[in-house]
């Protein structure tokens, strides 16, 4: 292939809304070209290696597809009022991820949790089959965590300590 140098035209048009519209067209021909050449249907799903593709194009001009989905927003009916869902309601609260420590003992997994400025009556910490959650309130702040735990752990509830603002949360593991 051959450097081709572009006229201060050409430029223009590519860098322009026409030239987007140049690259829209090409990009409808190209497809069109090869839907004809592999006779492939205009619309259609395609499934490979568990990945699922579905695709639909025609031939028409950018200009009147846009257009046409432009009209059909305007034509939409306005929703009724009494939606069957529920709106979430704002509120100032801020929640963060605590920076966390975790330290493989031979009996037992330990982990450290930056808590500044909760009380210990503000923590909740459960160990849910192999996952362990982490919620703790003070003023207008929520620290959460969810961990995924691999080992095999003994049943019941961790051990917490909380000190200066760091909690320790302590899983006992299953004897082998």
């Amino acid at each position: 292939m051959t450097k081709r140098d572009w006229s201060d035209k050409e430029k223009e048009d590519v860098t322009g809304a026409a030239g987007l519209a140049k690259i829209a067209r090409g990009l409808s021909e190209l497809f069109n070209t090869l839907a004809d050449f592999d006779k492939l249907p205009r619309r259609g799903r395609h499934e490979k290696d568990g990945r699922v593709m579905e695709y639909s194009f025609g031939v028409r001009p950018l200009r009147e597809a846009a257009g046409e989905e432009e009209e059909a927003a305007e034509e939409e009916a306005p929703r009724p009022e009494a939606s069957h869902r529920r709106a979430a309601k704002r509120t100032s609260i801020e929640v963060l991820e605590p920076v966390t420590d975790m330290f493989d003992e031979p009996s037992e997994l330990v982990f450290l949790f930056e808590l500044p400025g909760v009380e210990r009556e503000d923590i909740r910490c459960i160990l849910d089959g192999d996952i362990l959650l982490l919620e703790a309130k003070t003023g207008d702040r929520l620290y959460r965590k969810e961990m995924l735990v691999e080992e095999k752990l003994a049943p019941g509830a961790p051990q917490l300590n909380l000190r200066n603002g760091v909690l320790e949360a302590r899983l006992s593991k299953q004897p082998r």
